[in-house]
């Protein structure tokens, strides 16, 4: 069977999932389209896996990425075979690199409170070096983890044949997913558990770990309600490249990934970075939330989803729920409305209540976060896992969240949610005075308007005026005015532009690094809120500059990896201003781009990727040779020398 045709397959597999049981069978007659032998290589697949029960690492179809499969049983081991100290019982899951099996340990082994593990074991016969690697690296990433939302490493060692097996935690759950439509979890339910999982994910990160492999079926919830994020077998470790799956083989097919939940950036075979796992996070919040995957496709062909991730905008999830009558919702709305219900049969009617119910608790923050998650650039995504979580958690405390635009009125609106009774009661008040004043206000109304207009206008002068001055007093002053031009008119791009560029500057003259983190953060999320057709290169640059000096100044604090996120950053924007100079470059350019190029490099070797960091050096060291800085080259030139 060619890497092509198990791909498809695959595809095919994961889209029946997605379904109920019963539908399984129509499904697989539509997509397969006569093509009997798929279909019975599918069926076979999901018979493997309604075999399993208990703990599934992964469907069966997952458990290998080198694209091998065989219908037949050679290569397995039988019941009763043991890895090391560990006795195989049954198989949970198997997949064409291996098999996870639950098996027992022996007497006195530190299990915790139960002798069962999970083996992780390599079929006979597909221990080829690359594979061999990757059981390696899982065990290394496996080693440095530590939290109680991640399936821990409890063993490793190789069989008499001398084939590696790792011996994990045995995790008896149900797939994330599964778990919150078996319990009828609402909304705030889901997100709770979804913080659970970020905060899983954020460890990772900490420690340098990009999990790249984030989905339904690699997240498992107990009987308890606890999460346990699994399968680290094609994660990248970020402090070197010892254990990092290069993407020599280009071919779409070969790349280690689930498609449904691959970023952008992994589907074009890009470096892969810790907004890799944002944008699969935000694709497991949207499935958990509409039940529905982001891009509404009506068919699995690998092309045609790879084409969405690349080119499509994802539906807005409130705008899902209403487009589909056929389609199941949530059961988190069905429990809103049903419940109050005295027959256990739903009506149409009353389905329809639901779906507006979910639409409109979906309509605008989660809309917002579950995009700003999605979006296609990685440096428009959240900055880290922690950002997102820390979103949701507004959310559910009925704050401001940091995806929508922070205008007085949004802030006022969530304020009034927050305190809706003192409000009602000072609104009822205010109304009484208004009222005597509403005559009189109406004709001076118009005057004011065009004084405030003149007013403003001159404010936006003088406060460009004082940035173009600099110094410490005249940036302070034109921060306020900046302030208070925004107020007056928050719907502007131009407000919105004018007060980013004073926080910029605010954070150049702050003297203490904490003070000028605030005000340069401040900065990139007004630059971020601007809309795209609104956007030039001198807008890029000085994103460009502000994500440059986050980083500095977390490089300072020794936080290695968000120093890497915002230098990295810093490197996109200055290579996409650039490509769109193209060879008419100007020498600001390249200096920035020197510049960015040498700070990544910088953070590489200090995280110990040193094959990468010195070739981000070198690159630097050649544009600064272009331009005649020779000084510059040569500081960077010694410092490779040192390696």
């Amino acid at each position: 069977m060619t890497p092509e045709r198990w791909a498809q397959i695959r595809q095919i597999f994961e889209g029946a999932l997605e379904r109920a049981p019963k539908d399984r069978a129509a499904y697989l007659r539509v997509v397969c389209a006569g093509d009997d032998t798929m279909r019975r290589e599918a069926e076979s697949l999901l018979a493997s896996h309604d075999d399993a029960s208990g703990f599934l690492a992964k469907p069966a179809a997952d458990l290998g990425y080198t694209l091998h499969y065989s219908g037949e049983e050679s290569g397995e081991y039988p019941t009763g075979f043991r890895a090391g100290p560990y006795q195989l019982e049954r198989r949970i899951g198997r997949g064409g690199m291996g098999s996870v099996w639950l098996a027992t340990g022996p007497e006195g082994a530190p299990l915790g409170n139960s002798q069962k593990v999970a083996v992780k074991l390599v079929k006979r016969g597909m221990d080829t070096a690359e594979i061999l690697r990757r059981f390696r690296m899982e065990r290394q990433v496996l080693a440095s983890l530590d939290h109680p939302n991640i399936s821990r490493l409890i063993d490793g060692g190789s069989t008499a044949e001398g084939l590696p097996y790792l011996a994990m935690e045995y995790v008896a759950g149900t797939p994330i997913d599964q778990f919150c439509e078996s319990r009828a979890n609402t909304i705030s339910d889901r997100l709770k558990l979804f913080r659970d999982v970020c905060a899983a994910v954020q460890y990772a990160h900490q420690n340098l770990v990009v999990h790249r492999d984030i989905k339904t079926g690699n997240i498992l919830v107990t009987e308890a309600g606890v999460v346990k994020l699994l399968d680290f077998g094609i994660a990248k470790l970020l402090r070197t490249d010892l254990s990092t799956l290069e993407m020599a083989q280009t071919r779409p097919e070969l790349r280690p990934m689930t498609l449904d939940y691959a970023s952008p950036e992994q589907v074009r075979g890009e470096t892969i970075t810790t907004s890799t796992d944002v944008y699969s996070l935000g694709v497991l919040l949207y499935k958990l939330l509409t039940g529905r995957m982001p891009y509404g496709l009506t068919t699995r062909a690998p092309d045609a989803v790879r084409r969405a991730i690349l080119e499509a905008e994802p539906r807005r999830p409130s705008a899902v729920i209403l487009t589909d009558e056929s389609h199941a919702i949530p059961q988190a709305t069905q429990k809103m409305e049903v419940a109050e219900q005295k027959t256990k049969v739903a009506t149409l009617e009353t389905r329809a209540i639901a779906r507006k119910r979910l639409k409109k608790k979906l309509s605008g923050d989660l809309d917002m976060i579950i995009l700003k998650a999605l979006r296609k650039e990685p440096q428009r995504r959240y900055v880290s896992v922690e950002q997102l979580s820390e979103d949701i958690r507004r959310y559910l405390e009925g704050r401001p969240v940091i995806a929508r635009i922070d205008t007085p009125g949004y802030r006022f609106a969530k304020f009034v949610r927050r305190n809706a009774l003192g409000v009602a009661a000072a609104i009822a008040l205010v109304g009484v005075l208004l009222g005597s004043a509403i005559f009189f206000a109406y004709r001076e109304r118009e005057d004011k308007r065009r004084f405030e207009a003149a007013t403003i206008a001159l404010e936006r002068q003088l406060l460009r005026a004082d940035l173009a001055i600099g110094g410490a007093e005249a940036v302070r002053s034109a921060y306020d005015l900046a302030n208070a031009i925004w107020r007056a008119q928050p719907e502007q791009a131009e407000s919105q532009r004018d007060l980013a560029q004073a926080a910029a500057q605010m954070g150049g003259i702050a003297t203490d690094p904490n003070t000028a983190a605030k005000y340069f953060s401040e900065a990139l999320a007004r630059f971020d809120s601007l809309p795209r057709e609104g956007r030039d290169s001198d807008l890029d640059r000085a994103m460009e500059s502000v994500a440059a000096k986050i980083g500095g100044i977390e490089l300072e604090r020794g936080n290695l990896l968000a120093a890497l996120s915002n230098y990295s950053r810093a490197l996109q924007i200055a290579d996409g201003i650039a490509a769109m100079e193209g060879a008419n470059q100007s020498e600001a350019t390249r200096l920035a781009l020197a510049a960015a190029n040498s700070d990544v490099g910088e953070v590489l070797l200090r995280n110990g990727a040193r094959a990468e960091g010195m070739a981000k050096l070198r690159k630097a060291v050649g544009i600064y040779r272009e331009l005649g800085h020779d000084d510059h080259a040569g500081a960077l030139e010694e410092k490779l020398r040192r390696q």
